[in-house]
């Protein structure tokens, strides 16, 4: 059995974490590529934060100055905590004086069902933190005769008595070029303060996609979650094999040049009639030396039924009825397993597609730009040339 890279897919148009410098602006992330949509960007910072559309906003969070344990004196143990969420203020049993550690003043807060804030405990600080709300609509505030003892400030002395959320990064929006309706980038409402690295992901515009050159096919490898390179066997090696002969040019290869065909030379002839035959023959011979490959190849590698080529089924070449430059081929192959695969290719002079077949792998010869409308039946083959 003999396995192969896969090496063609459908084309996500997608760009994944490109590092993008902050403008002269502070303010715009101009990408390399025009964004297609808004709900496909994400803005990563410094590897850790992602930026939603809406900005990025920290909760009121505040920390005492003070590390227990804590001497609350009685008529002096009241603790009022105030957050968007209301106020509620707790009452610690005293008589005379009492001391209290952190994890007990945590303790006896949650006992008389604090809620209003979560309360907590850092290296002997309280810290309250309100999850409410985010940015300046979040608060916390401490007041209360029992607030200095506990490491809180009060309104007089103006020592850690009160906190807000803040905004980190604001929010953004797609800005659109003046020069064209397609070059839109993302770009902040408010400048951005310091320097941090943007990585930005977002999907683009199928035509100016740099990844498949606007073929709609990439060819590349991919690997799977273990690193490992993905290969195809059987049929479906069958059919990428039979589609890298067909869209190679035959002589393009110094050391095996009578590998691929002659088609896209043919394609643009005035001889239409005889185009659509020299079309058909330049198939039949391309797969028939292909087939002579496999044969000496099973001389030295075990060739599975389901990978070798047994006989070509058919292939049908005629003119299109809107274009008579343009021919429509289908081609159908027979395994060894008496298994029928079509193969779907569209030539556009001077680039090749194939097109996705019935086992989903597509395959591309050299970038073109196609228009959507030829993918919109993709049991077809489209054969295009120029006058």
């Amino acid at each position: 059995m003999s396995r192969d890279f896969q090496i063609a897919w459908p084309c996500p148009h997608a760009t994944l974490e490109e590092v993008v410098r902050l403008g002269a602006d502070r303010q715009s992330l101009a990408c390399r590529q025009p964004v297609a949509s808004a709900n496909t960007v994400r803005i990563m910072v410094n590897n850790e934060l992602y930026v939603p559309q809406s900005g990025l906003y920290t909760p009121a969070t505040l920390f005492g100055t003070q590390s227990g344990p804590f001497d609350v004196i009685e008529n002096e143990n009241l603790l009022t905590v105030e957050t968007p969420l209301g106020s509620q203020t707790v009452v610690f049993p005293v008589a005379g004086t009492a001391r209290f550690s952190a994890d007990q003043t945590v303790t006896e807060m949650l006992r008389q069902n604090f809620n209003v804030a979560q309360v907590s405990q850092s290296n002997g600080h309280l810290l309250l933190a309100e999850t409410s709300q985010v940015g300046a609509d979040s608060f916390v505030k401490v007041t209360g005769t029992a607030a200095g003892a506990l490491g809180f400030g009060t309104p007089e002395n103006g020592y850690q008595w009160r906190a807000q959320g803040r905004q980190i990064y604001p929010p953004w929006g797609l800005y659109q070029r003046p020069d064209t309706i397609t070059n839109r980038f993302p770009r902040f409402q408010q400048p951005v303060r310091a320097s941090p690295i943007f990585k930005v992901t977002y999907s683009v515009p199928p035509h100016r996609c740099l990844r498949c050159g606007g073929s709609y096919v990439e060819n590349d490898f991919r690997f799977d979650e273990a690193g490992q390179g993905i290969l195809i066997e059987n049929e479906n090696l069958l059919y990428q094999a039979c589609l890298k002969v067909l869209l190679t040019d035959r002589g393009s290869n110094a050391y095996h040049p009578w590998y691929g065909t002659l088609i896209r030379s043919r394609i643009g002839s005035k001889a239409l009639g005889g185009v659509a035959t020299l079309i058909s023959e330049d198939v039949r011979q391309a797969l028939a030396k292909f087939q002579a490959l496999q044969q000496s190849q099973g001389t030295y590698q075990q060739v599975t039924f389901k990978e070798r080529l047994y006989s070509v089924l058919s292939v049908r070449t005629s003119p299109h009825s809107q274009d008579p430059t343009t021919f429509l081929v289908d081609v159908i192959v027979q395994n060894a397993s008496n298994e029928p695969i079509e193969l779907s290719i569209v030539f556009t002079v001077p680039g090749v597609v194939a097109l996705m077949g019935s086992n989903g792998l597509i395959l591309d010869g050299n970038r073109s730009g196609i228009s959507q409308n030829i993918f919109a039946d993709p049991t077809r083959s489209l054969l295009t040339g120029g006058t």
